[in-house]
């Protein structure tokens, strides 16, 4: 009997043991919603495999949401600099560096990639901000989602 008058059953009564790992819905509480330790994403390319000129690219081709890198080709004598990191979608926001002056330099290139949650896009958009630095831009404060970078056309 317990201190109010209600009786409990014996099985209901006797605590699980420490030892004994939790069952059910519960003991997988921390899975629900989880969202990938690392994506692949596929960058654009051209047809012959090397990377876009952002003059050659039309807003109008692109389509969804995702991010996109836009750089200067340091060409054979300075380093490459990475300018700007965008994010949302593609066709607005590449039209909107296309009309920006910050983009009329020559040697400009631009990879980008779709992503297929718009909930990760932040994230996405989180990790390549602090691990290529853009020079312009705002930062993006969110838990951040390791991607595959576009290092293969960083290094024109």
């Amino acid at each position: 009997m317990a201190a109010i008058g209600v009786e409990i059953p014996s099985e209901q009564a006797q605590a699980r043991s420490v030892d004994q790992p939790a069952s059910g819905c519960p003991a997988n509480y921390k899975n629900w919603n989880r969202d990938p330790a690392y994506l692949e994403l596929q960058w654009s390319k051209r047809a012959d495999g090397s990377c876009h000129r952002l003059v050659d690219v039309l807003p109008q081709q692109l389509s969804g949401q995702g991010v996109f890198v836009v750089w200067l080709s340091g060409g054979e004598m300075t380093s490459t600099a990475v300018l700007y990191v965008g994010r949302g979608s593609l066709r607005d926001e590449l039209a909107k560096c296309r009309h920006d002056p910050l983009f009329r330099a020559e040697r400009l290139y631009v990879a980008w990639a779709t992503v297929d949650t718009t909930r990760l896009v932040e994230s996405v958009a989180a990790y390549l901000y602090q691990r290529l630095r853009p020079m312009w831009g705002e930062a993006v404060y969110a838990p951040s989602t390791p991607v595959s970078l576009p290092l293969y056309c960083l290094a024109i």
